[in-house]
């Protein structure tokens, strides 16, 4: 009796505790329209509208909109979700629903079930996106977004920023305000990190992995231009600003900086499925000038020298493309000629070299701190490519030489105050980040053995609570330690 009324008193106590701890956060309720407009039914299947995106709630002037093809994607292109029907996470999104059931597009969604936001810049300047807010308990909402160059020039990258619109002006987020880009465990990023440090599920930006990588347990194929590894930015995360670094060279080294969507090279694709919900396989692309004949279904032909970078170009005996081996080779021209001959085969822009996918949190706590506490601002700045963009400084604990002058975190000058190099730094067991360096991260280090969060996965508790609790790489009902509990089955 004794030990139940005294675990009844300590789980009063901690929900009187977390209820005054949560009394004043803030709760994202829904993408404010108020400086949108949204293009007007009625959408025809295939064709791609736009939600507007102007400067100002007056609607005077615009610099990009969110698109969305209509499909099983839907107006107004973006939403935001506070409770996934299946974990019961939150996340902003795009509209829509699922073809396979009808059901309500998610969070929790299979990868590629189109769960990404598009916004799309048209002339290099500024974009805000506003968000509604109440006050609620403290939420941590993952971003799932494209970002794409819709301008007539390519861009060196860009920078966003979290704010609010005071009497007509964008006044930046600041630390500790209750508003910030976070891990997706809510923790804020009060120092500069990098993406090269957190899971690609917390923090990344990667072009898409039918352009570049590797085979996975969601692509079953490589990418077309490189089978090894994603074309992709570095990212810089501070608690108000996210901004790129550099970008990988496999791209790079391809195209110059991000193509913008109208100047990426032609090339030609496979309709390997003939699901028209699907992408097509791309299997060759002209290196040189490609002369439109029919701008509608982008048609016409290559000044130049059509190339593939599959070990061999067209499909094998059943169908299927040649894998990519990232060597480029030409096209015979006999090989073109049958392609022109079957319907199977197109032509078109390779339009993912201008969509840059992003993934990142943001974590809403007192709104009450806020300027507007019902209304934030996401704002994305676009560098066009002959802005001169800053070195990065460098990051002393992520292992990277983000200064580019030859040393290493700690070993470089730069780091010399910083905290983390005077004194030894002790494991962070829930922040994805290897903090004391020694090559083991959170639950995998020994450091963090009885720390809470760290244990066996298996218990009621461990197998729904989003961490990797063993430290083995798999979390929750994808850790065969949780086959059998109740939550996972």
């Amino acid at each position: 009796m004794k030990r139940s009324y005294t675990k009844k008193l300590v789980a009063l106590l901690g929900l009187s505790l977390f209820t005054a701890a949560t009394a004043q956060a803030g709760v994202i309720t829904g993408w404010d329209l108020s400086n949108v407009t949204i293009a007007p039914p009625p959408h025809v299947e295939g064709v791609t509208y736009a939600s507007t995106i102007y400067t100002n709630t007056q609607k005077t002037a615009s610099n990009g909109a969110i698109t969305w093809e209509e499909s099983d994607v839907k107006a107004p292109g973006m939403k935001v979700v506070n409770q996934d029907d299946v974990t019961g996470e939150k996340c902003i999104m795009t509209t829509g629903y699922n073809p396979y059931d009808f059901s309500d597009k998610m969070c929790s969604d299979p990868l590629q079930s189109s769960k990404r936001w598009k916004l799309k810049g048209y002339n290099g300047e500024v974009l805000d996106v506003y968000f509604s807010a109440i006050t609620g308990s403290t939420s941590s909402y993952k971003s799932m977004q494209k970002l794409t160059n819709a301008t007539d020039g390519k861009w060196k990258g860009f920078r966003a920023e979290l704010g609010f619109i005071v009497n007509g002006q964008f006044v930046k987020s600041k630390a500790g305000d209750g508003l910030g880009f976070s891990t997706n465990r809510g923790a804020y990023f009060t120092r500069l990190t990098s993406s090269a440090t957190q899971k690609s599920e917390t923090l990344s930006a990667y072009f898409s992995q039918g352009l570049a990588g590797p085979a996975d347990k969601y692509h079953p194929e490589t990418g077309y231009f490189d089978p090894t590894t994603r074309f992709s930015y570095l990212l810089y995360a501070l608690e108000d600003e996210i901004y790129t670094g550099a970008l990988s060279t496999n791209y790079s080294n391809l195209f110059g900086d991000w193509n913008p969507s109208e100047g990426v090279p032609f090339g030609y694709f496979y309709d390997d499925d003939d699901n028209p919900d699907t992408d097509n396989a791309l299997m060759a692309n002209c290196e040189g000038n490609f002369v439109v004949t029919d701008p509608i279904l982008e048609a016409g032909y290559c000044e130049g020298q059509w190339v593939t970078y599959r070990s061999q170009a067209g499909v094998d005996a059943n169908g299927v493309p040649y894998p990519s081996d990232g060597v480029k080779k030409p096209v015979s021209a006999e090989t073109i000629a049958a392609w022109q001959a079957n319907s199977r085969y197109a032509t078109g822009l390779i339009d993912d070299l201008a969509n840059l996918g992003l993934t990142y949190y943001i974590t809403t706590g007192d709104n009450t701190k806020w300027p507007t506490p019902g209304q934030f601002v996401l704002r994305f700045y676009p560098v066009p490519a002959e802005t001169v963009v800053p070195s990065p400084v460098e990051i002393c604990d992520d292992g990277l030489d983000n200064d580019k002058d030859g040393l290493i975190d700690c070993a470089d000058s730069d780091c010399s105050a910083d905290p983390i190099c005077p004194a030894p730094v002790s494991e962070v067991c829930t922040d994805g980040i290897d903090n004391d360096q020694d090559g083991k991260v959170d639950c995998a280090d020994s450091d963090c053995l009885g720390i809470d969060g760290c244990g066996t996965e298996g218990q009621a508790a461990t197998c729904r609570d989003g961490f990797d609790n063993d430290g083995d790489g798999l979390t929750d009902c994808a850790d065969p330690g949780c086959a059998k509990n109740k939550a996972c089955r």
